[in-house]
């Protein structure tokens, strides 16, 4: 199974993203900064995360992640809204979906599913 940590302020966005990502049989785990995505880690610190997907508006992103790609360098990132130049070590943006949108659930999962490097389930 492979672990998604979804970083966003948004409880609605985390709860769809989370459900839609469950379905497709990844494991999501979400928080809502990222002091909490960090705290949140650290208690799980065997679980190796296959994708960060991260709210780029969020104050300490840019830490974050510079985090999580001294611990773990295969870490794929997805910034969530406007493209900063700035902002290092993003692999994709995307902007946030429609959570009432169907269409943009499957494209989100779609992407997900290629930046992830395939299938959520074991095969």
């Amino acid at each position: 199974m492979k672990n998604i940590l979804i970083v966003h302020n948004n409880l609605g966005f985390i709860f769809w993203l989370g459900a839609a990502l469950i379905d497709e049989g990844y494991q999501p785990w979400p928080a809502c900064s990222p002091a909490d995505a960090i705290s949140l880690m650290c208690r799980k610190p065997l679980i190796p995360l296959d994708l960060l997907i991260v709210n780029s508006s969020l104050r300490g992103v840019p830490e974050l992640i510079a985090h999580f790609r001294r611990t773990q360098a295969q870490l794929k990132v997805m910034a969530l809204g406007p493209q900063k130049k700035t902002l290092q070590g993003v692999n994709a943006w995307n902007r946030t979906p429609g959570i009432s949108d169907d269409s943009a659930k499957e494209e989100f999962v779609r992407v997900v599913k290629h930046m992830s490097g395939g299938q959520g389930r074991a095969a």
